[in-house]
C-alpha cells in the first residue's frame, strides 16, 4: 500500500519540480535579455553623446564657434527638459538626485538669464521655460 502511495505522489514532486527549473530558468533568462536590453540602449545613448561631442569639438578648432555654442545650447535645452518630472515617471527620486537637479535648474536658469536666446521649436522652448520657471522638483 505504501508503495502505492509513493507512486501517487511522484507525478506531482516530479511536476513540483520541473516548473521550479522552468521558473528559475524563466527568471535568470528574463533578467539576463533585460538587462541586456537597459545596458544596449545605455551603451548606444553615450556613444551618440561621445559623436555629437566629437563634432561640437571640431567645430570649435575649426573656429567655428557660433555652429558650436548652437549645438552645446540645444544639447543643454533637451538635458533641461530631461529634467522634467514626466520624463521620470513615477519613480520616487532620492533626496541627493532632486537636490542634484535643483542644483542644475538654477545654473541654467542663471545661464539663460546672462545669455538668453529662443530655442528651435516652440515645443521644447516652452517645456525649458516650464523647467525653469518649476525650480524646484518634487
Amino acid at each position: 500500500m505504501s508503495a502505492i502511495t509513493r507512486s501517487g505522489w511522484y507525478p506531482y514532486l516530479l511536476s513540483a519540480f520541473t516548473g521550479m527549473v522552468c521558473l528559475v530558468a524563466g527568471g535568470y533568462l528574463g533578467l539576463h535579455l533585460g538587462s541586456s536590453t537597459i545596458v544596449n540602449n545605455w551603451v548606444n545613448s553615450q556613444a551618440s553623446y561621445a559623436q555629437s561631442h566629437i563634432l561640437i569639438l571640431r567645430q570649435l578648432r575649426s573656429g567655428d564657434d557660433d555652429s558650436a555654442l548652437e549645438q552645446l545650447e540645444s544639447q543643454l535645452d533637451r538635458d533641461i527638459v530631461s529634467l522634467l518630472p514626466d520624463f521620470h515617471g513615477n519613480y520616487r527620486l532620492t533626496d541627493a538626485t532632486r537636490f542634484r537637479i535643483n542644483a542644475i535648474l538654477r545654473q541654467a536658469r542663471q545661464y539663460r538669464d546672462e545669455f538668453p536666446r529662443e530655442t528651435r521649436g516652440e515645443a521644447i522652448e516652452n517645456d525649458v521655460r516650464h523647467a525653469l520657471s518649476a525650480g524646484v522638483v518634487k
